[in-house]
């Protein structure tokens, strides 16, 4: 007997939608996994990048005190427990900062840039910061200390929540397929029940006959997810070249671009042998009973 023709299973009902169904599921289930390896490298870069707990800012006063303002500042930082480093912002990345916020066309030398020192922190020992901020009051009154530990907890907690919650509902997807998956085989078996009596009479094992099925939902699978794995990655080709036309480029590492494009390779390959997998399960549980 040939397993290919025993069950006509490409003329029943479950046929029809159980493509379609696989099709969107996979075009939902990896964009939203590109989502989340976009949030990881995302975290990842912005945690390198930012590494300055605190800032101090002061004024450019015309005075003949703020010349020496600067080099009192850093003596007193570097001089601080606690304090791994201190450097002065260069004007020009000042300037260039400015020009990102405000445009290019703005003149900045119409404004006053203030002097940031940016401040690096010994992990290992605590830095008084009551006692920093009396020393830099003591040095003007017009010195600001500002922590930027605070928000920078909030956003990396606000990425690691939103990396969760898009990798649960991933997850969610996958499995809302394969119930999928289970239901409509539970469907085909009830459907082609005398043919499969007719199998077992004339000696056709469990595993024959779960072996068709597992078959024709591989080929069903695969044929499907990689319909929908092409609309997912043209989709999200389309949303690059949006971003990059509106000047909102991706802000991440090239490795990222070549791991989607493994997702997108290998995600019908994936849903094929999961499809397979809990088809076979399936079947052979419904058999044995």
């Amino acid at each position: 007997m040939s397993h290919h023709h025993d069950l006509p299973l490409n003329k029943d009902i479950t046929a029809r939608f159980v493509p379609k169904i696989v099709a969107l599921m996979v075009y939902l289930g990896t964009l939203c996994f590109v989502f989340t390896l976009f949030m990881i490298h995302s975290s990842a870069l912005w945690e390198n990048q930012l590494t300055t707990p605190l800032s101090v800012e002061m004024p450019t006063l015309k005075t003949t005190e703020a010349n020496s303002l600067p080099s009192r500042v850093l003596d007193l930082l570097n001089q601080t427990p606690g304090i791994q480093h201190a450097a002065v912002v260069p004007q020009k990345e000042m300037a260039s900062l400015f020009h990102s916020l405000l445009g290019e066309d703005i003149d900045v030398d119409l404004f006053s840039l203030p002097i940031i020192i940016d401040v690096s922190l010994n992990n290992q020992e605590k830095v008084n910061f009551q006692r920093l901020e009396a020393g830099l009051k003591n040095i003007s009154p017009h010195v600001h200390v500002t922590d930027h530990r605070g928000w920078q907890i909030q956003v990396s907690n606000l990425f690691h929540t939103s990396i969760f919650i898009a990798f649960f509902i991933t997850i969610l997807i996958l499995f809302g397929a394969l119930a999928t998956a289970t239901f409509a085989t539970k469907t085909s078996l009830l459907i082609h029940g005398q043919v499969i009596e007719i199998l077992s009479l004339v000696g056709a094992t469990n595993s024959y006959i779960a072996k068709q099925f597992q078959v024709h939902a591989f080929k069903q699978a695969l044929i499907a997810s990689i319909i929908g794995s092409s609309f997912a990655f043209l989709t999200f080709f389309g949303l690059v070249i949006l971003l990059e036309k509106a000047e909102l480029p991706f802000v991440v590492h090239s490795s990222f671009f070549s791991q989607t494009l493994w997702v997108f390779g290998l995600a019908p390959v994936f849903m094929a042998f999961a499809m397979m997998l809990s088809v076979r399960i399936a079947v052979m549980k419904v058999l044995r009973s």
